[in-house]
């Protein structure tokens, strides 16, 4: 199993009387100092949600009320203790259809992420031979790790 090298900690409440609260805050753990980039965080709301009103405190976020479709285009996040101190949050209210049932189950969160010069796979090189080449290459490898289409899941 890899450790992904970014938390989330989730509040999405449902209440009676067509309202509801959505909470998410985001933050770095095991980058060795490196910083994670390109971090989105996509969620495909109930057919109940009508609206949602979020505020972001990093970053953009959009809610397609046609398709139910939630996007936090966070960006960047340091690592360091300094950033870490205001993390990356999203906060606001959801709003219900009026007499629909609350939804069975909150939404699941995917998320998207860069993370340059670190493999979280643990794979490194430790040397590449090439025989026929009349060039000698560079010294060193460049590690990336990349999380696309949302195939990293959070069930909240």
């Amino acid at each position: 199993a890899i450790s992904i090298p970014l938390y989330v900690k989730h509040n999405i409440q449902f209440r009676e009387g067509s309202s509801g609260r959505f909470e998410l805050t985001v933050g770095p753990k095991q980058t060795m100092g490196k910083t994670l980039e390109a971090v989105v965080i996509e969620c495909s709301m109930p057919k109940s949600v009508l609206n949602c009103t979020l505020t972001p405190t990093q970053g953009k976020c959009t809610f397609d009320p046609v398709k139910k479709y939630l996007v936090w285009d966070i960006g960047k996040i340091e690592s360091n203790t300094q950033a870490a101190a205001r993390l990356p949050s999203l906060r606001g209210n959801i709003v219900l259809t009026t007499g629909q049932p609350l939804p069975e189950s909150n939404p699941v969160l995917n998320v998207r992420f860069t993370l340059n010069q670190i493999a979280i796979s643990g794979i490194r090189v430790q040397r590449v031979d090439m025989h026929g080449e009349k060039y000698k290459p560079f010294k060193g490898v460049k590690y990336i790790t990349t999380v696309k289409n949302g195939r990293f899941q959070i069930r909240t």
